[in-house]
């Protein structure tokens, strides 16, 4: 039997299909989702869960006139395999291919680059003010994302609009992890959950079947005719047809066939913040729904007293934190850090200016690989200098990890330690103690040309070169603030390189210019090497260090150039 798949170019060509057609499709294309993602990697679970509710709405809507916007963006590969993208499929999150979340420069159905939670039905009252007139407004909220606030700010604003948009819960009970807090609750229970929608003006339907290709296109057709704003709850399995994800649904969340050998810096933070946290019972580990990503799940199985998540939610949780911490408590807040740009204020207004003992935890700082530009960690360094109180330690490598983890138990004021996700391959045999504002030299050779690097993966970058051609020193630029003022002072008559996985904008190297500025000091020549964001895609690492200029060969290249100088 030849494959359906083979003849669907885009969404006008399943709207002739019957039902058992469209069943047919439907598990063709969970089985294209399987066949790449198990060999490339990617979010598995939460594509599959999503299988038979997107055909349903490419079934009923014409999404090239109407609008789907899909909250949380990374549920979006059958959206892509069906509207003219399956042929480039197997390039997913690759150097080139398709991106694993929706853009809008890959094709006229994807109406909004989304990659963050809780974000669509705020787009979707923009679209129906402006631009918009005769669509149908359609925003498919899943993973969580009905635990963020802006979603019920945007509920709030609908009924002022007074034209009609249509949201599509896809209930799975999950975020990344379990569902938690009085939302889930109020989504399982099908009575309670009418009454609050009708107070916002909108119209409630459910529960539907999400696996169900025949409940799923009378209830979406019974939205696309309604006169009113709609919510339709529908229930799905996220995994649905893969065993092993339909069991364990949070570890294929976000799928990579090759697992790293060892910690992540995220695991190794988890196991030693349980140590400290089994030692102090003042200190606590939060999580915005993200325990496994961040590696607080051994906190939450082992000491649950001192664990708290919150859900999709990073401005309650530093909210929370800051009061924790004026009432005495200890609060480590994990948090990758595309994720911490939605808690701006709160990390200004009440840790910093509160000068509370709240430890971020940035995990994904810096590069990030196959997700794109919405994950990518570049810009925590560039609004964190800016802040009162607050201090902020790169670590270069586990062990170093370790060291300021233990030394922040007794530090009492606001502090981020900042890390990749990626592993650091280069074994450093020493490892200074952990003092306010102190750098570590590396290499101190007298040469005139001196790299500061700043972060596991601009070290392993410095040492690495190093090895190979010498020639040059390096400081190991843990401390981004305050920063060590005597090295600054010491290496003044020396040619200086930054380096760091931030954007140069308020970054380490623009705080190391400033700092000479602001003491009327000029040092002979200056490189500030950081993160184009212009170059940004969903690539991997070492492609993306390369589209920035961070190789070996540029940097052996700039430090011959500062040596001719």
């Amino acid at each position: 039997m030849s494959k359906l798949l083979n003849n669907v170019n885009s969404p006008k060509d399943i709207k002739s299909f019957d039902l058992s057609e469209l069943e047919r499709l439907s598990a063709e294309i969970r089985e294209l989702i399987l066949d790449v993602v198990l060999e490339k990697g990617g979010h598995l679970s939460s594509n599959l869960g999503v299988v038979e509710l997107t055909v349903a709405l490419h079934y009923v809507f014409d999404f090239s006139k109407d609008r789907l916007i899909l909250d949380v963006g990374h549920q979006c590969y059958a959206h892509k395999i069906l509207t003219g993208r399956k042929d480039n499929f197997a390039s997913l999150r690759s150097y080139g291919g398709i991106a694993g979340f929706p853009k809008r420069q890959e094709s006229i159905y994807d109406a909004a680059d989304t990659g963050h939670s809780s974000t669509s039905a705020s787009l979707a009252c923009g679209m129906l003010r402006y631009g918009h007139d005769g669509a149908q407004i359609v925003a498919l909220i899943g993973d969580g994302a009905m635990t963020g606030g802006l979603i019920y700010e945007a509920f709030n604003d609908v009924k002022t609009i007074g034209k009609k948009f249509i949201a599509v819960i896809n209930n799975n009970d999950m975020s990344i992890s379990k569902n938690v807090g009085s939302v889930a609750e109020y989504l399982r229970d099908l009575d309670s959950v009418r009454q609050p929608f009708r107070e916002y003006g909108i119209k409630y339907y459910g529960s539907v079947d999400g696996h169900n290709l025949e409940d799923l296109i009378k209830a979406f057709t019974y939205a696309r005719d309604s006169k009113n704003s709609i919510i339709i709850n529908v229930h799905t399995q996220k995994g649905k047809g893969y065993a092993e994800a339909e069991k364990y649904p949070d570890k294929y969340h976000s799928y990579s066939p090759a697992k790293a050998a060892g910690d992540s810096f995220g695991s190794r933070m988890g196991k030693k913040l349980l140590q400290l946290a089994k030692k102090d019972g003042r200190i606590f580990a939060i999580t915005a729904a993200m325990a496994d990503g961040t590696g607080l799940s051994v906190v939450r199985d082992e000491l649950a007293s001192q664990f708290v998540d919150v859900g999709i939610a990073e401005e309650h949780a530093l909210c929370m934190a800051s009061g924790m911490a004026v009432s005495g408590a200890k609060p480590y807040v994990a948090v990758y850090s595309s994720f911490l740009q939605r808690a701006y204020d709160q990390l200004i207004h009440d840790i910093c200016l509160n000068d509370c003992a709240v430890t971020l935890c940035i995990d994904r700082a810096g590069f990030v690989g196959g997700d794109g530009e919405t994950h990518q960690g570049v810009y925590d360094l560039s609004y964190l200098r800016t802040m009162k109180e607050m201090t902020i330690f790169s670590p270069k490598d586990l062990e170093e990890l370790d060291a300021v983890l233990e030394w922040s138990a007794g530090f009492e004021h606001p502090l981020a330690i900042r890390y990749p996700k990626y592993v650091p391959v280069h074994k450093y045999s020493t490892h200074e103690k952990i003092e306010l504002s102190r750098w570590e030299w590396l290499k101190k050779d007298g040469e005139d040309v001196v790299v500061l690097a700043c972060g596991a993966v601009m070290n392993d970058l410095a040492m690495s070169l190093h090895e190979k051609r010498g020639g040059f020193d390096i400081v190991n630029a843990r401390f981004v603030r305050p920063m060590d003022e005597e090295i600054l002072n010491k290496i003044r008559d020396k040619k200086i390189i930054t380096l760091e996985d931030n954007v140069l904008s308020g970054g380490f190297g623009s705080g190391v210019a400033e700092y000479y500025l602001s003491k009327g000091m000029r040092v002979p020549e200056m490189i500030c090497k950081a993160v184009d964001e212009s170059k940004l895609t969903h690539a991997t690492l070492s492609r993306l260090m390369e589209l920035c200029g961070f190789t070996e060969e540029a940097l052996s290249e700039d430090i011959d150039n500062l040596k001719k100088k």
